[in-house]
């Protein structure tokens, strides 16, 4: 009874102040040498605090316009006093600002019935760390004044993604389910249809996200990890042992939403660290070798107990659920993306609410395990017949040992780019230098030619899958001719080059696929 408590308070939490939700302010932020121009659209019946209003840098350090527009006093609804706002479409150019400077711009504004989030807009600072001071300006306005056409996330079938190359187009949009609204702009669904309908899609989006290709190999494997093959000894502990591997699911993919969060770094990086598959590939191991019988561990072992044979321990179950959520975090869905903005805005002004939403995510991951757990209780019962499982769940785990350990091998030894992207018929530029990438994004500018950039990295197994059943197909092929084609090779998301360039397009997660003109 407490937990249900404990989860109808964090609920209230989220609800609380759901119509502050959303930007009605149209910002848009160009960027060319030294100077920064901040163009604003203000709606009627709104206003922003002049106070509020502030382009900084990393050190903290705020930069003055040359000119401020016309402001107005109002007596502030929230503290009773004389504030100076901006009630009008304004624009404001910011000089001497150093062109490494790695910009952020807040803002705050309200309107006659309610105040709105506090917001924040990154602007990166100038691309490469090896061009000169006048080359990476240059790589920056290039970026600056593309403008983004279409943007997807996740992996998209044949159809999904011509729909997706038609929409960015210019061609009418198809009529949209409620949750397609929500993950294509979750903060404007929460303010148009409330938290409650939001709060339903993210725990179906987890259910959802078993089926990724990052674990629907491994369901097999999680079911033999609680008990599959022989009873669970009653319905009873089948479900507590399938609770405890959903509760680890729960709780490390919530954290791994909460860093995302809090720190801003993009989702789904951690198999770009081949310490992180070494150590999953180890796990593997001993998984295997105990199914092989080489030595005994817990979710092995049969304890006899009022004549029911029992399996499965609980510890062996919370671990594989956590090992679950990190390898689920490589699959980047839709879902995810959608989770994390909504998250992130909400959590500007309600904190504990923003990090709550992540949690929800992994408890609709969780949410099949307790009664795949209660249902292998009726199982047959353990005999002979469980050796050849248990070899066959073995050849499976060791197959996953070797997998991991290549991305390891990779990482520790990574391939040049060229060999990556061999027989890859379009640009590709490495992430770590960003080669080529403003040279080819100018050219394509003055010959009219829209780009088309996919975000992706050898480690990434949904742009993998997009490449072998996306990509190859003929139609898709043709429709992307009278495109640039770039392929972005984001290997390490956290390299300071390339980190620049995924916060410019507002890259979250791979595969991303962004269009430009």
């Amino acid at each position: 009874m407490r937990t249900w408590v404990k989860v109808l308070l964090l609920f209230g939490c989220i609800f609380n102040g759901w119509a502050q939700f959303g930007d009605p302010f149209g910002v848009e932020i160009s960027r060319s040498g030294e100077q920064v121009v901040v163009e604003v659209v203000v709606p009627e019946a709104h206003y922003l605090y002049a106070d509020a209003f502030v382009l900084s840098d990393e050190a903290g350090k705020g930069y003055v316009p040359e000119e401020l527009p016309p402001m107005e006093e109002i007596i502030d609804p929230n503290s009773g006093k004389p504030k100076g706002v901006y009630a009008a479409s304004f624009r404001m150019l910011f000089s001497g600002v150093p062109v490494e400077a790695a910009l952020t711009l807040s803002y705050w504004g309200c309107n006659d019935s309610v105040c709105f989030i506090p917001q924040t807009r990154e602007v990166g600072v100038a691309i490469g760390g090896q061009e000169t001071e006048q080359e990476a300006a240059t790589m920056q306005v290039t970026l600056a004044t593309e403008v983004v056409r279409g943007k997807a996330v996740g992996f998209l079938n044949k159809a999904a993604f011509l729909r997706f190359l038609d929409e960015s187009e210019g061609g009418e949009k198809q009529t949209r389910s409620a949750f397609a609204r929500f993950v294509e702009d979750p903060v404007r669904f929460v303010s148009e249809s409330g938290l409650l309908l939001a709060v339903l899609f993210i725990l179906v989006g987890g259910l959802a996200l078993n089926l990724t290709p990052c674990i629907l190999p491994m369901i097999p494997i999680n079911l033999a990890i609680i008990g599959a093959g022989a009873q669970a000894g009653s319905k009873g502990r089948g479900f507590a042992l399938g609770a405890t591997y959903g509760v680890g699911i729960a709780l490390v993919y919530g954290l791994l939403g909460v860093a995302v969060v809090l720190t801003g770094s993009q989702f789904g990086t951690l198999q770009s660290n081949p310490w992180f598959n070494a150590a999953i590939a180890l796990i593997f191991v001993v998984l295997a070798l105990a199914m092989f019988g080489v030595f005994t561990i817990d979710f092995s072992s049969l304890q006899k107990g009022g004549g029911v044979a029992k399996q499965g321990s609980f510890g062996v179950a919370l671990s594989m659920g956590a090992v679950a959520a990190l390898l689920a975090g490589a699959c980047v869905a839709p879902v995810v993306i959608a989770v994390l903005l909504l998250a992130t805005n909400v959590y500007a002004t309600q904190p504990v609410a923003g990090l709550t939403l992540p949690f929800l995510l992994g408890l609709g991951m969780a949410l099949p395990w307790p009664f795949a757990g209660a249902g292998l209780s009726f199982l047959p019962k353990p005999g002979r017949w469980m050796e050849g499982v248990k070899l066959f769940f073995g050849v499976m785990i060791l197959g996953f040992a070797v997998y991991y350990g290549s991305l390891s091998y990779k990482g520790f030894a990574p391939a040049s780019i060229a060999d990556k992207a061999a027989a890859m018929d379009y640009l590709t530029v490495d992430g770590s230098t960003n080669e080529g990438l403003a040279e080819a994004l100018k050219q394509a500018r003055a010959n009219g030619q829209p780009v088309f950039l996919d975000f992706w990295a050898s480690w990434c197994k949904n742009c993998k899958a997009m490449d072998t059943r996306t990509f190859s197909d003929a139609d898709v092929q043709r429709r992307l001719e009278p495109y640039l084609f770039i392929k972005y090779v984001a290997e390490d998301p956290t390299d300071p080059d390339t980190k620049r360039v995924m916060e410019q397009y507002g890259v979250q997660g791979l595969p991303t696929f962004v269009i430009v003109q």
